[in-house]
């Protein structure tokens, strides 16, 4: 494994901890999972993208507007 330097805000540090202590996590394996959970979550976004732009028509949804 690396190590990463991240800054983040002492609000957000806190509520990490409260969430490891609950959890039974140390922050380390908690950062871990946010990390993985977030590249995995928009390596699936930007390569349903990607495919929608190279090989699929685009749905077009319009709102229908009740005067």
């Amino acid at each position: 494994m690396e190590t990463l330097a991240v800054t983040i805000p002492p609000e957000l540090k806190q509520r990490l901890e409260a969430l490891a202590a609950e959890t039974g996590q140390t922050l380390g394996e908690c950062l871990l999972v946010a990390v993985t959970e977030y590249v995995e979550n928009w390596e699936t976004h930007l390569s349903d993208v990607h495919q929608i732009d190279e090989h699929e028509a685009r749905a077009v949804l319009k709102a229908a507007v009740n005067e």
